[in-house]
């Protein structure tokens, strides 16, 4: 790679996400995934899931498929959102990444052949697992094309380390063949774009930098003093100038501003619809400010510029809705439209957790959605924390979607979402790993009054979360094969019943020994090869495909009985 600070750049997402041993191509088509997912997905996600590399990609190298604002890793999460939501919001991302300092056409029409045949009915070349399951996912959205709000929406990436220049013959050539995939029908809008250095260190920069925008706001009065609030503040804001706060560098919507307001966009409700005839009504766009709710902004800077107010590092904790809809009639804004907007500054999480509670009640929302605002999950956090200073690997429990961000000494490898330990806790210690191919919000209600209960032991939450990390560190460097990746909540599990049975006195486990027993790496290791070994011998005594073994509680029962022999024999 020629461009030392892209070097740079990549050289530190390997270091974020331990993945320095990777080949240098490998761990560039994860950074390019990674960047390019960002800017099309506002949460967390884990960049690897993306990952199809290696052999029978059909010239692809990351896909995103996002339904109803989730990434979906599983066709049976599409009935979920259905039944969940009444309808389907649908966008693929397909990316192909080339270390290449330049744009090739033939590699080009390659990636866009692979992308004709992924939506063709029937592959016309071998295909990954990987691919296959992505299919499968596919044609669970089209089999429900009556419940599509609209069509799905395509997104290509081209990623090279070279320079964009439009060359006439390329452009040619992909204009050519995107008609051929409009003229099939199953798209509202396909977009193609070519990736450049320069693209993806602007991209970079912006999910490692701290938010700060300056805008003009002189009708903004100060609020009363609050106890955890250095201060507050509510004006009518002119329309246009607030889609400077949630529009990025390219003029598109910064979706990532929205994590906190766990709503999320809520697409072609009756709310939105008339708020959208408001502002097409023309001399109505005045009656926004009195109609609506107004949008509630915390930030961990405010400064006071004259006639301006600078914010760092903030969010839109409510009025996602508002800001859709405004951002989509951007171009019809009038100088009289107004909103009202509401200021606060805290670096307080139990009054921005206040906030969102008390702002995100109008409308229902997702179950899952104010889960990690109890206080058990505090008391998790604070019981990780406690926990990094001993450990040769340490983890850190996210309630908040990216909070540790920026923060000194905390990796992205190292930091374990709600979706995580929900599946790994599921997986662990209620014997569950055949569900976690469910949206991690079903898991959750589905288990409700089983986990997250404030008689709980924090250890099993810890362990159990541990041994994911491990084994998704492994599962990176190669250790774990790529076929075994779709069972690693199985080898959570077996891990988990492992240390507890193997590692206890009187019948309880004695979990600071379980904690140092898996930080000896070698030892880590072994456990999860034997692991690995009763997973393939369980598959070949029941003979059963794998797609099916990993949603069967046949193979659970199994591995569990096998796991007790095994921990019998060691003992004696």
């Amino acid at each position: 790679m020629k461009d030392e600070i892209l070097k740079s750049f990549v050289n530190d997402f390997a270091d974020q996400n331990a993945i320095n041993e990777l080949d240098e191509s490998k761990v560039f088509e994860r950074f390019a995934n990674y960047c390019v997912i960002s800017k099309q997905y506002p949460r967390e996600f884990n960049y690897e899931c993306l990952s199809v590399g290696g052999g029978a990609d059909t010239a692809l190298d990351g896909v995103a498929i996002i339904v109803n604002g989730n990434i979906v890793e599983e066709h049976e999460e599409v009935a979920f959102f259905l039944k969940n939501n009444g309808s389907l919001s649908v966008s693929f991302s397909f990316i192909q990444s080339k270390l290449s300092p330049k744009f090739n056409g033939a590699q080009i029409l390659n990636f866009l052949a692979g992308i004709k045949n992924f939506f063709s009915d029937v592959s016309a070349i071998p295909e990954s697992d990987d691919i296959k399951a992505l299919r499968e996912i596919k044609d669970a959205i089209y089999k429900n094309s009556i419940n599509l709000e609209k069509a799905p929406s395509l997104d290509l990436f081209f990623v090279s380390t070279g320079s964009w220049e439009e060359p006439e013959h390329i452009n040619g050539l992909v204009k050519s063949e995107l008609k051929i995939l409009t003229e099939r029908g199953l798209f509202s809008k396909i977009d193609f774009q070519c990736v450049d250095a320069e693209r993806l260190k602007e991209i970079y920069r912006e999910t490692r930098n701290k938010i700060v925008k300056e805008i003009e706001f002189p009708s903004l009065v100060s609020l009363p003093e609050i106890s955890g609030v250095r201060q507050s503040f509510v004006g009518n804001l002119s329309s246009k100038e607030y889609l400077k706060l949630i529009t990025d560098s390219d003029g598109k919507l910064q979706k990532n501003l929205f994590y906190d307001n766990v709503r999320d966009y809520q697409g072609n409700t009756s709310v939105n619809r008339e708020i959208d005839r408001t502002l097409k009504s023309g001399g109505g766009q005045a009656a926004i400010a009195i109609f609506n709710n107004g949008i509630t902004v915390i930030a961990k800077k405010v400064e006071r510029i004259s006639s301006k107010i600078k914010l760092t590092d903030y969010q839109i904790v409510n009025g996602c809705q508002t800001s859709h809809v405004l951002f989509e009639n951007r171009q019809i804004l009038q100088d009289g439209s107004h909103i009202v907007l509401k200021i606060i500054e805290t670096t307080d999480p139990d009054i921005a957790v206040s906030v969102i509670k008390a702002t995100n009640r109008q409308t229902e929302v997702k179950v899952e959605a104010f889960e990690s605002l109890s206080p058990s999950h505090k008391d998790l956090e604070e019981y990780y924390k406690a926990q990094a200073a001993n450990r040769k690997f340490p983890i850190y429990y996210e309630r908040r979607s990216k909070q540790y961000d920026g923060i000194p000494g905390v990796k992205n490898c190292q930091v374990i979402s709600l979706s995580a330990q929900i599946k790994a806790y599921v997986s662990a210690c209620l014997a569950q790993p055949q569900s976690t191919h469910r949206y991690f919000g079903e898991i959750l209600d589905s288990n409700r009054g089983k986990m997250f209960l404030e008689t709980d032991r924090h250890e099993k939450y810890y362990l159990a979360s541990a041994i994911l990390n491990r084994i998704e560190m492994l599962s990176k460097r190669g250790f774990i094969d790529r076929k075994m990746k779709q069972f690693k909540y199985h080898l959570v599990y077996l891990l988990y019943m492992y240390y507890v049975q193997v590692f206890a006195k009187h019948g309880k486990p004695v979990f600071d020994e379980i904690y140092r027993a898996i930080d000896l790496e070698p030892d880590f290791k072994g456990v999860v090869s034997a692991a690995i070994t009763s997973v393939e011998q369980s598959l070949k005594r029941l003979k059963i495909t794998k797609p099916d073994a990993t949603r069967s509680k046949v193979v659970t029962d199994l591995l569990s009985k096998e796991l007790s022999l095994q921990v019998q024999n060691q003992k004696k």
